[in-house]
């Protein structure tokens, strides 16, 4: 094989890249065991390699035992990206303690904060399937009366002649060579499909032919109407059905082109509520490949099936048999939350949390941006409380009633963009009470504290089984639905609203 080089620079490692796809297709073909020798000749001058491949071909792919050693070479697994963060990682904790905001600030510190091709983020839900987290066939729309284009050289062909910004001439000039072997009666005749311009012709040899071959063009004017090629558009739609790959494998199928690369960048798999889906059934297979080594690749392979082969093969190239067994990429990332909270999720075994780093957020973890920022409340607005007093008032009456961690108020179980205002100290107060209402109160009502209402809204006395009167009675009465220590614990200010002074 004789290489010309485009980009020529001194380097350990060297890719070789092809734009024929017979080329590509031969290469492929010469697994490294049947490599007996392989020398690199390097010519400066010419900028030029030449590349003498000695092959055996007694080697016998189907029986031989180290076959796996050139699947594994024609996929990059070890890349040796390197990273302070773990590659599969979970966070949980309490709700509102910031897991999803941790996550999409470390997301921007592994790829880059612009970067919004390199990750993706999916959410959990109990009826995710294993088809919908890696892929499987599924019914798409498609256009039956456009001729289906495979071959790269077609598809050059087809670009040259539907390109409106060259003329007859100029088309037939650039597809001259690919023609000339074959005899050029047919390119004529191809042109004539797309214009009506006149062109000068040559023969096989070069000289001029005779005429300009108007027969010809003629003839391909005349079938214009029959084409598929000359309008694809206006077939109608018909089902077929395709491999429709899901985010696992949209990251696996980049992450392994990257490692092919010489800029070895990270991908990175963002999976919200984890544990609200079977992940023993969402992850089936996948589940051996998170079990990674001291190289962060997968340790133990697993067979890919038919559809995820062909799928490789077409990304990746080669052929399906290339890609019989499969890994996770150093390079590849997969980190989820999870909330344990949460009623009706799906229970985790050892088996799969064993194959995650946990990193659990406190209750308290992160609320340094709530320091100092208050609210009035009460409806003459008399009551100057800071959000995050009150919630670790509300949260210390919840731990004295043995209600877990996990159940308790965490600093953004209302919204980081109500609670943090941008130009000033104080909270929004309508935005506030009406959130109070819906998230914190319902929360409290129905969840974390169910059986603790009375004691919780001693402050609306026979009201406290009602959320609609409790609900109303704050809006009148503030912290004073509250039992008694959660009114002293959050330190409420008795104020004149707009008055500086204390009363």
């Amino acid at each position: 094989m004789q290489i010309h080089l485009i980009e020529f620079t001194d380097t350990s490692r060297v890719y070789v890249r092809a734009n024929e796809e017979i080329f590509g297709k031969l290469f492929r073909k010469i697994t490294v065991p049947k490599l007996t020798d392989v020398e690199f000749v390097r010519d400066d001058d010419t900028r030029e390699i030449i590349v003498l491949l000695k092959v055996n071909y007694e080697y016998d792919k189907e029986s031989n035992e180290s076959s796996e050693v050139a699947i594994t070479d024609g996929i990059i697994f070890n890349t040796g990206y390197e990273s302070t963060f773990s590659r599969n990682r979970i966070l949980f904790g309490a709700p509102g303690t910031g897991k999803s905001f941790t996550i999409n600030r470390d997301r921007m510190e592994l790829l880059g904060k612009d970067n919004e091709d390199d990750y993706e983020r999916v959410t959990f839900h109990p009826e995710y399937s294993y088809a919908n987290f890696v892929g499987t066939y599924k019914p798409v729309m498609v256009d039956d009366s456009a001729k289906i284009i495979s071959l790269a050289s077609e598809k050059e062909v087809l670009a040259v002649l539907t390109d409106e910004t060259k003329s007859a001439q100029e088309k037939y000039d650039q597809l001259y060579d690919r023609f000339k072997g074959d005899g050029l009666t047919r390119l004529p005749l191809l042109l004539g499909l797309y214009t009506d311009e006149s062109f000068k012709t040559r023969k096989a040899d070069g000289s001029d032919a005779a005429g300009d071959n108007s027969v010809e063009r003629n003839h391909g004017r005349a079938i214009r109407p029959y084409v598929n090629l000359s309008k694809p558009s206006s077939g109608k739609k018909d089902i077929s059905y395709e491999y429709v790959p899901g985010p696992f494998m949209r990251m696996y199928v980049k992450a392994l082109k990257n490692s092919r690369t010489d800029n070895i960048k990270p991908f990175l798999l963002i999976i919200e509520e984890i544990n609200r889906a079977n992940v023993a059934a969402v992850f089936g297979d996948i589940f051996q490949l998170l079990d990674r080594g001291d190289d962060f690749v997968s340790e133990y392979p697993i067979q890919a099936t038919e559809d995820v082969k062909k799928y490789l093969a077409k990304e990746l190239g080669g052929d399906p048999c290339d890609y019989n067994k499969i890994k996770i990429p150093d390079n590849m990332f997969i980190w989820a939350t999870m909330n344990s909270a949460d009623q009706g999720v799906f229970p985790m075994d050892t088996a799969f949390k064993r194959r995650w780093d946990f990193t659990y957020l406190g209750i308290d973890d992160n609320d340094q941006d709530l320091q100092g920022k208050y609210v009035y409340l009460a409806d003459d607005k008399s009551q100057k409380v800071e959000w995050n007093k009150l919630r670790k008032a509300i949260n210390n009456f919840l731990a004295k009633e043995k209600i877990n961690e996990d159940k308790q108020l965490g600093p953004y179980f209302i919204s980081r963009s109500i609670v943090v205002p941008n130009d000033s100290e104080e909270i929004d107060r309508d935005r506030f009470i009406n959130t109070f209402k819906n998230k914190v109160i319902m929360y409290l009502f129905e969840d974390a504290a169910k059986q603790k209402r009375p004691r919780l809204f001693e402050g609306c006395f026979l009201n406290s089984s009602r959320y609609s009167e409790i609900c109303r009675e704050f809006e009148a009465k503030g912290v004073g639905i509250f039992n008694h220590d959660i009114q002293l614990d959050c330190e409420v200010e008795d104020v004149k609203y707009g008055d500086t002074t204390q009363e």
